[in-house]
């Protein structure tokens, strides 16, 4: 099969050729994916022909978004500029059997993640309630409530069209036992506290900031999942940030390690750690 740059060899010139992106996500189905595709600012008077070569290797690829800001705010969404194809980029992508609809311009999603959410899987025990913060469109929430026997997934989400989509997920998938829950974790979190056996943080650049309402949502003997962008050697600060949050509201934290989830720049990891309240 040929590559993106052997598309574009009788296009570009060599010092062009070599700054081609070689990854790229793609989103969706056979009958229609999107491809998002970071080009660099030297080949932004190619970005047609990228896009058009992309499309060309891809069949299945109907559009084509370039990057055209990092994420940012609290809904992580980023700006997108579409260079090529349809203008309509809402998709079905299909994850360890489930099918998530959504539109990669108005709700975070990240294929990236999903041996992530598998390692996840394997840790849910039979019959536990699980409350997941920062939901998005779903997928921890519906992999979780259909590939385990947890008794009830709880997802809150503040970016309505993001829920939105969950709704619509929750029954392309046909589940019962998922409950979504549309708001800031802030103000939805608190009819949960001490009703959750594990709760999952899917929110590295913030996360943090709520662990308050993580721990409080904990039974005794629960476990959090927080996920931050951090160096390796920091870890013992954020965890020493947790324990004096939870010092604060009279619980305690055993902390169970934590595990390099993604490169997220130089020396810096998106990193999951791992803990138990008591």
């Amino acid at each position: 099969m040929p590559t993106l740059r052997d598309l574009l060899k009788d296009r570009l010139n060599e010092k062009e050729l070599v700054l081609v992106p070689t990854a790229f996500d793609i989103l969706g189905s056979k009958e229609k994916a999107v491809a998002i595709i970071e080009i660099p600012a030297e080949l932004t008077a190619h970005e047609k022909e990228i896009a058009e070569a992309v499309m060309k290797l891809y069949k299945s690829v109907k559009s084509v978004l370039r990057k055209a800001s990092p994420r940012k705010g609290t809904l992580r969404l980023r700006e997108y500029e579409l260079i090529a194809g349809d203008e309509n980029t809402e998709i079905i992508h299909v994850e360890s059997g489930c099918r998530f609809k959504l539109n990669p311009q108005r709700t975070y999603f990240s294929q990236r993640e999903g041996a992530e959410r598998l390692r996840i899987i394997e840790k849910v025990q039979a019959n536990e309630t699980i409350m997941v913060f920062f939901a998005g469109a779903g997928p921890f929430a519906i992999l979780i409530a259909k590939k385990t026997h947890a008794k009830k997934v709880v997802g809150i989400e503040l970016n309505a069209d993001a829920v939105s989509y969950f709704r619509e997920n929750v029954r392309l998938n046909k589940l019962k036992n998922v409950e979504i829950v549309e708001g800031d974790v802030r103000e939805k979190a608190e009819p949960y506290y001490g009703k959750c056996d594990r709760i999952l943080m899917p929110l590295p650049e913030s996360a943090i900031e709520y662990i308050d309402d993580a721990i409080k949502c904990s039974k005794k003997g629960g476990i959090v999942h927080l996920y931050c962008f951090a160096k390796e050697d920091e870890v013992k600060e954020i965890e020493n940030k947790i324990t004096a949050v939870a010092d604060n509201i009279s619980r305690r934290v055993e902390f169970l390690g934590h595990t390099l989830v993604l490169p997220y720049g130089p020396r810096i990891w998106k990193i999951r750690l791992d803990f138990t309240v008591y």
